[in-house]
C-alpha cells in the first residue's frame, strides 16, 4: 500500500470489495426464486436472474477493484528520465 493506514481501513475496503460483490447475486437469485414462486414464472426466468446477477457482480467486482488500483496504485517516487537522441535509431546505422 502506498499510503499508511489504519488496519481497520483495510478492513473497511476489505468488506466493500466482498459486499459490491455478493449483494447483486444474491438480490437477483433471491428476487428471481420470489417473482418464480409468487407469480409462477416459467424456470428459465430464473435462470435468466442468475445471469443478470452474475453480470452485475462482475461489474461490481471490477469498479470496486479500480477505485482500489487508482486510490492505492500510485506511486510516490518519479519517473526515470531517458535520454533519446535521434541517432539512437536503426534507421541512421544503415547509412554512415
Amino acid at each position: 500500500m502506498a499510503k499508511k493506514q489504519n488496519p481497520l481501513a483495510v478492513y473497511a475496503v476489505a468488506s466493500q470489495v466482498a459486499f459490491s460483490i455478493i449483494c447483486p447475486l444474491l438480490v437477483f437469485i433471491v428476487g428471481g426464486y420470489y417473482a418464480s414462486e409468487h407469480f409462477d414464472w416459467p424456470d428459465w426466468a430464473m435462470v435468466i436472474c442468475i445471469i443478470l446477477g452474475i453480470v452485475f457482480m462482475l461489474g461490481g467486482g471490477i469498479s470496486q477493484l479500480g477505485k482500489l488500483i487508482r486510490m492505492y496504485g500510485k506511486d510516490n517516487d518519479k519517473a526515470p528520465k531517458s535520454f533519446n537522441s535521434r541517432e539512437d535509431n536503426d534507421y541512421y546505422d544503415d547509412y554512415k
